[in-house]
């Protein structure tokens, strides 16, 4: 019988999407969706009725503790 390859330990990345409207200067963050794209239409603003798209999709970067 085989042995399974050891899969180590894999820390958990936050992955965040920042949906943005086309028209107005209206600005949401939220976390990642399967299926999620860049310029993908979400929805229509609750500001002024423009469409919302997705601007940007980023992981959240950790901070190091640096000891000296």
């Amino acid at each position: 019988m085989r042995r399974k390859p050891l899969i180590p330990d894999l820390e958990v990345l936050k992955v965040l999407t920042v949906i943005q409207c086309a028209r107005c200067d209206y600005r949401s963050i939220r976390d990642f969706s399967k299926g999620d794209y860049v310029l993908k239409e979400v929805g229509s603003c609750p500001k002024c009725s423009g469409t919302l798209l997705i601007h940007s999709i980023f992981r959240e970067v950790e901070k190091k503790e640096k000891f000296d």
